[in-house]
């Protein structure tokens, strides 16, 4: 495969709630298998994670569990710049510099701050999730990105950015590079195996039967796939509109096993849907006891700290050479 190391790969991660198997097969896992290919950035998203109020300690474990599940998951520090984004200050000033680029009308399109203010109480809307897409263009456009990988539901942040990028070149002359989104064409976005018409949620409670998270009991996870909602055709057929239970299914053992969906319908066709379940449920619990058991390795705030300090390092040169261009073409400096 021809290299693409002159080119830019970034993803961030948001340290609240637990990492679930959407996550992982939705992002995570493209992340790693393109890590090889390009000048790779992946970081903490602390700052975004305080969008709504967080205990201080439970945010500096959720941290330290983040970074920890992600090299786990197979993220190479020695090929991967890996680092906190509240070390990197730039990301601050970028993000409150593209605020003043963006129209409220733009920030109340995105689906997801729609969506979350829906199930605000009374107080209303933290102001934080209101304008967290702006910090996160910024967090894109600091390290000239080329390709996001990101899953289905994060999509229009990163239509955002090239709408905000694509204004401020033309407006002050050609500072940003124009990211592409990389969405995976299988297992873009893992479905709530109870409701298979909602996305799998690390927000969810740990005992959701709905959700899989990477650190869920071996035994818990398999009985969630074997209660998976399905339906009455009795017929192992990717079709999201009639059969989003099985689809899900289908789409979540093609990621695992990195076979086509085709295949998984032909080996499947006179097969039910238990022993179809079972099999799911075999190869998810391989790839967690995989994933738990890396955990263990990377699970050291020392090592966690080196890594990141490290990175955070190598983050900055490019960082505040992006930030003074901007400063430059606004005219601040």
């Amino acid at each position: 495969m021809k290299n693409k190391l002159n080119k830019v790969m970034l993803t961030g991660v948001r340290p609240s709630g637990n990492l679930t198997l959407g996550n992982y097969l939705g992002a995570i896992s493209n992340f790693v298998e393109k890590q090889n290919q390009y000048k790779s950035y992946i970081f903490i998203a602390d700052l975004h994670a305080i969008t709504s109020p967080k205990e201080p300690e439970t945010l500096k474990k959720s941290i330290y569990d983040c970074i920890a599940m992600y090299l786990a998951c197979g993220i190479n520090p020695n090929k991967t710049i890996v680092f906190k984004q509240s070390d990197v200050l730039e990301h601050g000033e970028l993000g409150f510099i593209m605020t003043f680029q963006t129209k409220i009308g733009q920030l109340k399109r995105m689906t997801q701050f729609k969506l979350k203010s829906e199930k605000c109480q009374k107080d209303g809307v933290d102001t934080g999730l209101f304008v967290y897409p702006t910090l996160m263009v910024g967090d894109i456009l600091l390290y000239n990105t080329n390709i996001v990988p990101v899953g289905l539901d994060q999509q229009q942040h990163v239509e955002l950015t090239r709408d905000l990028a694509e204004k401020f070149n033309k407006r002050y002359g050609e500072t940003f590079v124009m990211p592409d989104v990389f969405i995976s064409p299988i297992a873009n976005k893992i479905l709530n195996l109870q409701n298979p018409l909602e996305k799998m949620n690390k927000s969810d409670n740990s005992d959701n039967k709905g959700t899989i998270f990477l650190m869920d009991n071996i035994d818990i996870a398999r009985k969630k796939i074997m209660s998976a909602q399905t339906d009455s055709y009795n017929t192992i057929r990717y079709d999201e509109e009639n059969q989003p239970g099985i689809s899900n299914l289908i789409s979540i053992l093609a990621k695992i096993t990195k076979t086509s969906i085709q295949e998984i319908e032909e080996k499947y066709k006179n097969i039910g849907y238990g022993q179809f379940k079972k099999d799911v449920a075999d190869k998810v619990c391989e790839l967690l006891t995989n994933l738990q058991n890396n955990y263990k390795k990377y699970n050291n705030p020392r090592l966690l700290n080196k890594i990141l300090k490290k990175g955070a390092k190598k983050a900055k040169i490019t960082a505040s050479l992006t930030l003074n261009k901007t400063k430059k073409a606004l005219g601040l400096i």
